[in-house]
C-alpha cells in the first residue's frame, strides 16, 4: 500500500506540475478575473486537496483492480467525477468560468486519474 501510495503522489504531481506550468497563464487569467484580484495559491489547502486525490486514487482505482486496464477506467471515473463536481459547479456559480475551460479541466483529470492509477498499478505488479 505505502509504495502504491508513493507511486500514485510521485506520478500525479509530476505530470500535474507539467500541466499547471503549461497552463500557468491561462489559469491566472481566468482567476484574476473571477475574483478582481490576482491568483494565490493557499498552499495547505493545495496539500489537503492532493492528499484527498491521492488516497482516493489509491482507494476506490488502484487498491480494488484486477489488472492495470481496470485502474485505468475506475481512475478514469474518479478523475471524471472530481473535476466535474469542481468545475461544473464553477461554471454554475461563476459567470465568468468558461465552459470550454470547465471541460477541459475535466478531460485532463479524467486523463491524468487514469493514467496514474494505471501507472501505479503497473509499477507495484511488476515488482511484487
Amino acid at each position: 500500500m505505502l509504495r502504491e501510495l508513493l507511486v500514485i503522489a510521485a506520478v500525479m504531481l509530476f505530470l500535474d506540475a507539467i500541466w499547471l506550468t503549461a497552463n500557468n497563464a491561462t489559469h491566472r487569467a481566468l482567476f484574476a478575473a473571477i475574483q478582481g484580484q490576482p491568483m494565490a495559491v493557499r498552499y495547505g489547502a493545495a496539500a489537503a486537496v492532493y492528499t484527498l486525490m491521492i488516497a482516493a486514487t489509491w482507494y476506490l482505482a488502484v487498491e480494488p483492480a484486477a489488472n492495470w486496464q481496470e485502474a485505468a477506467g475506475r481512475g478514469a471515473v474518479l478523475g471524471a467525477a472530481m473535476y466535474g463536481v469542481y468545475d461544473m459547479t464553477n461554471h454554475a456559480t461563476f459567470v465568468k468560468y468558461p465552459l470550454s475551460f470547465a471541460l477541459t479541466d475535466m478531460a485532463w483529470g479524467t486523463f491524468l486519474c487514469a493514467t496514474v492509477a494505471a501507472v501505479a498499478f503497473a509499477t507495484v505488479a511488476a515488482t511484487a
